[in-house]
């Protein structure tokens, strides 16, 4: 027989102590990576994340709920990720980002206005375009936001941005090929995009997105922090920017 060895009170309270606090610290750190986990598995693995707009008042709360935060609570911005066609100096002071529509008028007259700004500032300023369509994916709108990204793979998405725009009242598989012919994309590459929906985790991304940051209607656009919903004029949005520049 083996006697068990005694072991002191003090001792055994000392190490109990020990044990708890590290228990404590593991639990606070695993919150903490949860917290910062902002993609989860609602992102692609292979998305290049530039820059992050972050809640400032966003606390994980107690560390012992190890649930994964709602993205509303984290973000207070838009992700500026590469996977998102751009137009412009990427190092540029100013980021207009820009939620829209192809079957949105007003969304045509804004890119107007846009186009106008990238031209006036130069190297200054940098547009991002992020999907907002429908979120059923047979809508003309859903299947106009995959063709586009389908055209940005061949390098042409603002080319084939342009013709969505001038036909939005035409939408179909058809015309979105005939679109493709007209900027001599690879046709069958650009078929079998639009065929397997390539993109459509991509697009669903930028709608969880945008929903997560309420917004409500397009066009919506970000010039660095400040927030638009709808239409806005060239003298108002230059006046915009210059408040960045001189930031």
């Amino acid at each position: 027989m083996f006697k068990k060895e005694k072991i002191s009170i003090p001792l055994f309270v000392s190490a109990s102590i020990l044990v708890l606090i590290f228990l404590l610290v593991l639990y606070y750190f695993v919150g903490l990576s949860l917290a910062e986990k902002i993609f989860d598995d609602r992102f692609a693995k292979d998305v290049r994340v530039e820059k992050v707009y972050l809640n400032d008042n966003y606390q994980e709360g107690d560390p012992f709920i190890t649930k994964n935060p709602d993205l509303g609570d984290i973000l207070a911005g838009p992700i500026i990720a590469k996977n998102d066609p751009f137009l412009g100096a990427e190092q540029a002071p100013v980021t207009l980002v820009v939620y829209s529509d192809f079957k949105c008028e007003a969304c045509h007259k804004q890119e107007v206005t846009l186009k106008q700004i990238l031209e006036k500032y130069k190297d200054k300023v940098r547009l991002i375009w992020k999907d907002y369509p429908d979120k059923k994916i047979t809508s003309d709108s859903f299947q106009a936001s995959l063709a586009g990204r389908c055209a940005h793979e061949q390098g042409k998405f603002w080319e084939y941005h342009d013709l969505l725009f001038a036909n939005s009242d035409q939408f179909n598989k058809d015309k979105f090929i005939e679109f493709a012919k007209q900027l001599n994309l690879d046709e069958g590459k650009f078929d079998n995009c639009l065929k397997v929906l390539k993109y459509q985790k991509e697009i669903s991304d930028n709608i969880k997105e945008a929903n997560a940051l309420d917004i409500t209607g397009v066009p919506f656009t970000y010039i660095n922090n400040q927030e638009v919903l709808g239409e806005i004029s060239i003298d108002d949005l230059s006046r915009m920017v210059e408040v960045e520049l001189a930031r």
